[in-house]
């Protein structure tokens, strides 16, 4: 097979990144991903200031399970964005292989193992593999908890769903928590939606719109 883009990686970067070459040229894509589904699990943070990037990104209608906040600060359950997003670029014509690895052959050519339905050897033009820059991949830690917080943090968000989402750069003892996610973020704060979509911005400048 031969392709045009191939991302080695199905994370929400790879995913706005892919949906973003789509939407704006007709070449054809492959994502590729180790764990068994897209969005399961998700480290990503789920906080966002403007609603803006879902019409840029053409994903109306979101599934009820995304669970946007109604009002600010607003936030999202990432892992259903991922899902979301996945579904829509496969519905949209992008190849999409879960439990896969790619061992790179050569600059255009790759083969392709694990329990997964595209295997074998591929070809592309592109190879993307999108890098958090060093000065946004300090440690940070997403806690998903049921009661409102005690404390002050300008990093937490009720979703729809009426579950918290508070990111702290030290784990934090809170009562009622369901989930800690480990994600990265600069010294001062977390890579929220917009800074991910800053990131994409930025690749895709540098690395396919330029080429």
């Amino acid at each position: 097979m031969i392709y045009d883009h191939v991302f080695v990686n199905s994370n929400l970067p790879s995913l706005f990144c892919a949906r973003k070459i789509q939407l704006e040229t007709n070449d054809s894509i492959l994502l590729l991903h180790p764990e068994p589904e897209i969005g399961m699990p998700s480290n990503s943070c789920g906080l966002f200031s403007s609603h803006k990037f879902i019409e840029k990104f053409s994903l109306n209608p979101l599934p009820s399970s995304v669970s946007i906040s109604k009002t600010a600060p607003y936030s999202l359950r990432s892992e259903w964005l991922e899902k979301h997003l996945a579904i829509l670029l496969a519905l949209d014509g992008a190849s999409i292989s879960t439990r896969a690895i790619m061992k790179k052959l050569s600059t255009t050519s790759g083969m392709i193992s694990g329990s997964a339905p595209i295997s074998g050897k591929i070809t592309f033009n592109k190879l993307h593999q999108i890098e958090i820059p060093s000065n946004l991949s300090n440690k940070w830690y997403g806690i998903i908890h049921t009661n409102p917080l005690e404390i002050s943090n300008k990093y937490s968000s009720c979703r729809d769903d009426q579950t918290y989402e508070s990111w702290f750069n030290q784990i934090i003892d809170i009562p009622n928590t369901i989930e800690v996610r480990k994600g990265f973020g600069s010294d001062s704060k977390p890579n929220t939606i917009d800074i991910i979509l800053e990131i994409v911005e930025s690749y895709f400048d540098e690395h396919i719109r330029t080429n």
